[in-house]
């Protein structure tokens, strides 16, 4: 933005100078080109000096009180608007300093001039300065004035406050500021994040709100780059940094070493649980950024910050299910099952991955959530086939949590449940794991051939693309070409069986 208001100053500059010079000359020439004692009342009568300086004082004041004027109306509704500290942000900032300093001087230093003109002293110099300075503050005015606008855009606020809170943290890390005042500082920053955030949701404005979840997400990213090199003193935290933990929350956090990260996902979840009762698709931004950090910790090795952005996964689910989102849930879900992905390499988290979706598919079907459970049975045997497929340990005790999930309520068939075990099941045919395959059947043992045989037909006739427009797009239902013969064979032995 500075280097926006440089070239746009410079341009300004340039096109004035070469106005002003092209007009001085073509007027000069006119006159048969006189000289400078012939051009100048300094010589002849100083006091007219005070006569031009009269009307380039009222312009110099003209331009601070606009200055003055614009910035009193736009900073403060800003403020109102996004954040109150907008205006500690904006006389911090070395541009705006610069600027209002620059045009008080010029207004001070016209007067000044006006002052010590005597009638036999014509300070040439002073006087000269005086009219270059009061051009300058015209010139400087276009370029500030769109300057500043650009200065409370919210996007551009986002990224002031991301860039000061990484800044931050690598002046820490190398030692160039105590630990203790970071410390604060940094969590002001990343709260007026959160508040930009939640008012935008308010205002319905979801590309602010998304710049924000991921402003939150880009100042992880870098952080996690320097946590190893941080001191010591930056990982304790007080009852004053988390009002409302427990001591033995505390101690956990300090232990841990994730107090940066809980402040950033405190402020991310606050933003979900406001989308909850707001744009439906603006869940989605927040639940794709809680992954990403997910997977930048593990890319990191940073087994503290990969739990907790799990434990947050679950507060996601939660939420969603006691507001009855249903398309929360399902997002959710997706971006739940999205992580495991990347972290097929740790079987015990993938186990308390399964034990969690069984949990949270569970008290969605309590809260009267009947497609919730189907939701989460679609996506937890995407991760059993996934670990399959990488022969991690992990994968029999997720198929275990798959199958644990029900299929019918008393007589009541959930025929979606069943279309994903079948899933399954013709997966275990294709990979040759007829143990497996059994274990899909004898869990499909009371579905009787009938409800096999449309489910069959249903999946094989299912098309790439769902019906609706979605966030996944893809069709549950879908089972690829080369899967069909294998989920055929599946059925053909469950009906079978049952015959």
């Amino acid at each position: 933005m500075r280097g926006l208001f440089a070239r746009s100053f410079v341009i300004a500059f340039v096109a004035f100078a070469s106005f002003f010079g092209l007009e001085f000359f073509l007027e000069w020439r006119a006159a048969g080109y006189p000289g400078t004692a012939d051009m100048s009342w300094a010589e002849s009568d100083p006091k007219k000096l005070v006569d031009v300086l009269s009307p380039m004082a009222r312009a110099s004041n003209n331009v601070l009180a606009m200055l003055i004027g614009m910035i009193g109306l736009a900073i403060p509704l800003t403020a109102n608007m996004h954040t109150p500290k907008l205006i500690e942000i904006f006389l911090r900032d070395r541009v705006n300093r610069w600027v209002l300093t620059f045009i008080a001087f010029s207004a001070a230093h016209v007067l000044w001039v006006d002052y010590i003109i005597g009638p036999k002293f014509a300070p040439t110099w002073a006087f000269t300065l005086a009219v270059y300075l009061a051009i300058a503050g015209w010139v400087i005015l276009i370029p500030y004035f769109f300057y500043v606008i650009r200065f409370i855009d919210p996007s551009r606020l986002l990224v002031k406050l991301r860039d000061s809170a990484i800044d931050v943290v690598n002046r820490t890390a190398a030692r160039r500021e105590d630990p203790t005042t970071a410390q604060p500082e940094i969590q002001k920053r990343i709260g007026q994040i959160g508040t930009i955030i939640i008012k935008s949701l308010d205002r319905n404005d979801r590309d602010v709100a998304a710049e924000g979840a991921w402003a939150l997400k880009v100042s992880l990213d870098a952080y996690f780059r320097e946590k190893d090199r941080m001191p010591r003193e930056w990982f304790v935290v007080d009852r004053a940094d988390f009002l409302g933990f427990s001591d033995e929350a505390l101690e956990m956090l300090t232990e841990a070493k994730t107090w940066y990260e809980m402040k950033c996902l405190q402020q991310l979840e606050l933003g979900y649980l406001r989308s909850l009762h707001g744009p439906a698709d603006v869940v989605s931004v927040f639940s794709d950024a809680l992954r990403v950090i997910a997977c930048r910790a593990h890319d990191h090795h940073d087994e503290p910050a990969l739990r907790l952005a799990i434990r947050f996964f679950n507060n996601f689910l939660r939420e969603a299910i006691k507001s009855r989102n249903l398309r929360a849930v399902y997002d959710v879900f997706h971006q739940y099952r999205k992580l495991t992905r990347n972290i097929l390499d740790r079987p015990e988290l993938l186990r308390e991955i399964g034990k969690h979706f069984v949990y949270y598919a569970g008290m969605a079907k309590m809260s009267g959530m009947v497609f919730a459970p189907h939701l989460a049975l679609f996506d937890l045997g995407f991760v059993v086939r996934r670990a399959y497929e990488c022969a991690s340990p992990a994968a029999p005790g997720l198929l275990r949590e798959v199958l644990a999930l029900p299929h019918r309520t008393g007589e009541d068939l959930h025929t979606f449940a069943v279309k994903a075990k079948v899933i399954l099941g013709g997966f275990f045919i294709e990979t040759k794991k007829p143990e497996e395959a059994e274990l899909v059947r004898k869990n499909l043992s009371d579905v009787d051939g009938v409800e096999i045989e449309r489910a069959e037909n249903d999946l094989l006739a299912a098309d790439r693309c769902f019906f609706e427009v979605t966030d996944r797009q893809l069709n549950l239902e879908y089972v690829p070409e080369e899967r069909r013969e294998p989920l055929h064979q599946f059925c053909a032995s469950l009906m079978q069986r049952g015959s």
